[in-house]
């Protein structure tokens, strides 16, 4: 396979930290890795530890900051990435459903388009890949596809609102840029070992079933749990990244056959070994209680959590499912990793590096 080098923005977030083991086990490979200065040091460690010494030092980690025309690097540096990338994939953003408009709007829209302005002047560019997300959907009840984008839709928060936006700038120089877009689900651990680094999506669940409070829930019987293992995610954006066939399409990293949340409780309720919920009430009883911030901090989950669980959206995932099983890459179903899920999750989800809070709060500052 010929040389490729790899410009990679958010490299070290829990997606990205896969996805960059997968790129330098593979022959060939130099990456260059922009991180927000807060976090190189931790990316480098992750190199260094993580890989063979031969394959880290194909991997440059450079200090910069997306929010910035030129993406915070000296001309030097800047001239030496954009010379020498073939491919390149856009991770950074901010992924807080609680995230303020001007935060949202500097990292996930300002963002991508300073990555868009840096990369659309690669003379060796063969394909940019944006990491977008299914909630690009907002608020739309149906089959929401791959080809699918504005279908009037409305947004219940600044992430998928800007997510969307950020999406809209990537779709409109595809002209100017050979693209694959990528619409990952709510992503958890990894479908082996069932190590993950957030509390978020489907974990509340199981924050719930943690402090026996799991008796009483909400009740989801359509919403659909759209939540892939982060090692399908990372094997899926690396392949498909450099598949010649991938420019110009996009690909929802989902569930193709996934659980309703009141199947994904149960499912998690039998893989913890604790009794199902013994009542289930319907959102419009339950979402005021939530409303109240008492009430939501003894359940451990917060208002929004709610909200999605009353989403009618299904994501058709046939594009993606076709590229992928020509690399023997499919999504391994729910009941083949939910007891990985909760014994890690079981054992670990009071450790300190796991990330409860906003990660917003401190890139921003």
């Amino acid at each position: 396979m010929t040389e490729r080098t790899i410009f990679i923005t958010g490299g070290g977030g829990f997606i990205g930290r896969q996805i960059v083991a997968r790129h330098l086990a593979r022959e060939g490979v130099t990456l260059y890795l922009l991180e927000h200065r807060r976090f190189a040091e931790r990316l480098r460690r992750f190199v260094r530890t993580a890989v063979p010494d031969d394959a880290a030092r194909r991997a440059t980690v450079v200090e910069g900051d997306i929010t910035q025309p030129g993406l915070g690097l000296d001309k030097e540096t800047a001239a030496a990435i954009r010379g020498s990338m073939t491919h390149a994939l856009h991770l950074a953003a901010v992924y807080d459903l609680g995230v303020p408009a001007a935060v949202a709007q500097r990292i996930n829209v300002d963002g991508t388009r300073h990555v868009l302005d840096f990369v659309e002047s690669a003379p060796r560019l063969v394909r940019f890949g944006h990491v977008s997300t299914c909630a690009v959907s907002g608020t739309f009840a149906g089959t929401f596809t791959e080809d699918d984008f504005d279908k009037g839709q409305t947004f219940g928060n600044h992430y998928e609102e800007t997510k969307h936006l950020s999406e809209k700038l990537v779709r409109e120089r595809r002209d100017a840029i050979p693209t694959v877009i990528f619409r990952p689900g709510y992503v958890v651990g990894d479908s082996k070992t069932g190590a993950f680094d957030k509390l978020d999506g489907p974990y509340f669940a199981l924050r719930l079933i943690a402090r026996n409070l799991h008796w009483v829930v909400p009740d989801a019987p359509d919403a659909l749990c759209n939540a892939p293992p982060v090692d399908y995610v990372a094997d899926a954006c690396v392949c498909l990244l450099e598949d010649a066939d991938s420019t110009g399409r996009v690909f929802h990293l989902t569930d193709p056959d996934p659980l309703t949340y009141n199947e994904f409780f149960d499912a998690a309720c039998a893989a913890w070994g604790k009794t199902k919920p013994l009542l289930r009430l319907p959102l419009w009883m339950i979402r005021p209680l939530f409303r109240l911030g008492l009430v939501a901090k003894v359940y451990g989950m917060p208002y929004y959590v709610l909200v999605y669980s009353g989403l009618r959206v299904r994501y058709d995932a046939k594009q993606a499912v076709a590229a992928l099983a020509r690399y023997g890459i499919r999504c391994p179903r729910a009941s083949e990793y939910l007891p990985a899920l909760v014994a890690w999750f079981k054992e670990h989800y009071r450790d300190e590096d796991i990330r409860k809070g906003e990660l917003y709060r401190e890139i921003a500052s």
